[in-house]
């Protein structure tokens, strides 16, 4: 048995690569808490305002029992808003090395959408369609890991609409014949440069200009999946636009599962 390749004599290639994931991953919670943050002001406002409002009926002896009681609601809704924001955002950036453990696909995206989607509707002016198979089974994967991939495919969609708007869809699939489920991220962007779809998966390799892009984000997709013993595709669409294509087993080889939901 060959002894492990030490990098820098303190991490082995596979430690690299997780050390690697995680430094991207990093990277990129300063951009997703701005975008988090504009999200929480809204409900906030909410609560304020509602606040505000409550204390004017009170003082002026005009408040009934049905107002009192909507307000309670809308004031306890949007708590529950900013608390579940601001835990899918700690969950993301915690790091606890990798954990497989029993998930529901189409809520690993709709914790990405929670990350990004003010950025890619907000700032960028994209519009999100998404068609999520009901009843999805679980699959045994790193949550983060996996939220991580959606995020890097939502960025490089964002980035080939940039100059023009667009529409990303989003959809989920289950395929019983491999036990498996897929995912798929497109855009009505400009495509993949046919002469870089056979090496996009590589280190390095970006068709962003000049300090806007690392060469890592497919690099790290791709090993993601490849740890999650799935595959990633890309490919043109007859209509313009990209999609890239994410097939994950539903269980893992020799797994022990730990549902943890």
């Amino acid at each position: 048995m060959k002894a492990p390749i030490i990098i820098g004599e303190k991490l082995t290639i596979d430690e690299h690569q997780g050390a690697l994931v995680d430094l991207q991953r990093l990277a990129g919670i300063g951009t997703l808490t701005a975008g988090v943050a504009h999200e929480i002001t809204n409900p906030i406002n909410v609560i304020t305002a509602t606040c505000n409002n409550l204390l004017g009926q009170i003082a002026d002896d005009n408040l009934d029992t049905d107002e009192l009681l909507h307000y309670i609601e809308m004031i306890d809704q949007s708590a529950w808003r900013c608390a579940r924001l601001i835990r899918t955002l700690r969950n993301y950036s915690y790091l606890n090395g990798q954990e497989f453990v029993s998930r529901d696909l189409n809520l690993i995206v709709e914790a990405a959408l929670i990350l990004i989607s003010y950025e890619l509707e907000r700032q960028y002016n994209l519009t999100i369609e998404t068609e999520l198979e009901k009843n999805l089974e679980p699959i045994n994967c790193d949550q983060n890991r996996i939220t991580q991939v959606l995020i890097n495919l939502m960025v490089n969609a964002r980035d080939a609409m940039a100059e023009t708007g667009g529409v990303m869809s989003i959809v989920t699939w289950s395929i019983p014949d491999e036990n498996a489920q897929g995912i798929s991220i497109s855009d009505t962007g400009s495509g993949i440069d046919p002469e870089v779809m056979p090496t996009m998966f590589e280190p390095f390799v970006t068709t962003k200009p000049m300090g806007l892009g690392t060469g890592l984000g497919l690099a790290i997709v791709s090993q993601i999946v490849e740890d999650h013993h799935g595959r990633i595709t890309a490919e043109n669409c007859p209509e313009g636009g990209a999609s890239f294509t994410i097939i994950l087993p539903c269980h893992q080889p020799n797994e022990v599962i730990v549902n943890r939901n």
